[in-house]
C-alpha cells in the first residue's frame, strides 16, 4: 500500500465513523443507535472493557447501513455505508485493527463530540468539497451517478466519500441519505 493511499484510506475511514457518531441518539439521533454516548459507554464497557469503542462504533455502521439501505430501497444507490464501496469495509476493518492496538486518539475525540464539534469536525475533514447538484429524490440526497468503472476507480472513490461525507453536514433531525446512483 502507498503512504498516499494509506492516507486517504485513513482519511476515509475517519470521515465514515464521524458520520456514524453524527447519527447517534445523543447528536442528530438518525440511528437511534448509542455507541459512545453515556448509555453505550454504560453497557458496553461493562461487557468489553478494553475494545467497547471500536465494538461501539462497529454497532453505529451496521445501524446505519441497515437504515441507508432501507430508506434508498436497492442496491444500486451507493452511500458511504453501500457494501459496493470500499468505506464501510474500510472503516470496520480499521475498527477491528483497534481492538488489538493502543486507543486512537479519535475515539476520545468523538466521544466527546456534540453536534456543534461534530459538524465542525466533519466540516474541515470535508473542506473544499463542493457540493453543487445535490437533488432531492424521494426519501434521499442524489449526487450524481457513478459506472462500475468509476466505483472501483482508487483516484475517484477519495473524492467521492468526501462528497458523500459533506452532504450530511446540512441535514437536520430528518436524514436524506446522500448517495451517487450506479449506472451500466
Amino acid at each position: 500500500m502507498t503512504a498516499t493511499h494509506e492516507v486517504d484510506s485513513l482519511s476515509i475511514v475517519r470521515l465514515v465513523l464521524g458520520i456514524a457518531r453524527l447519527g447517534e441518539v445523543d447528536l442528530r439521533g438518525w440511528w437511534r443507535s448509542h455507541g459512545l454516548d453515556s448509555a453505550g459507554r454504560y453497557v458496553l464497557s461493562g461487557l468489553l472493557p478494553r475494545t467497547w469503542r471500536s465494538a461501539a462504533l462497529e454497532l453505529d455502521v451496521a445501524s446505519a447501513a441497515r437504515l441507508h439501505d432501507e430508506l434508498l430501497g436497492r442496491p444500486s444507490a451507493l452511500h458511504i455505508f453501500s457494501d459496493h464501496l470500499p468505506f464501510r469495509r474500510s472503516a470496520t476493518a480499521w475498527l477491528a485493527e483497534q481492538k488489538t492496538a493502543s486507543p486512537d486518539p479519535l475515539f476520545d475525540a468523538m466521544q466527546a463530540w456534540d453536534e456543534v464539534e461534530a459538524r465542525s469536525c466533519l466540516a474541515q475533514w470535508t473542506s473544499g468539497v463542493d457540493m453543487s447538484g445535490g437533488e432531492v429524490l424521494g426519501s434521499g440526497l442524489l449526487l450524481g451517478r457513478l459506472t462500475h468503472a468509476e466505483a472501483n476507480d482508487q483516484h475517484l472513490l477519495p473524492g467521492l466519500g468526501r462528497r458523500l461525507a459533506a452532504a450530511y453536514l446540512d441535514q437536520g433531525a430528518k436524514l436524506r441519505p446522500p448517495y451517487v446512483d450506479l449506472v451500466a
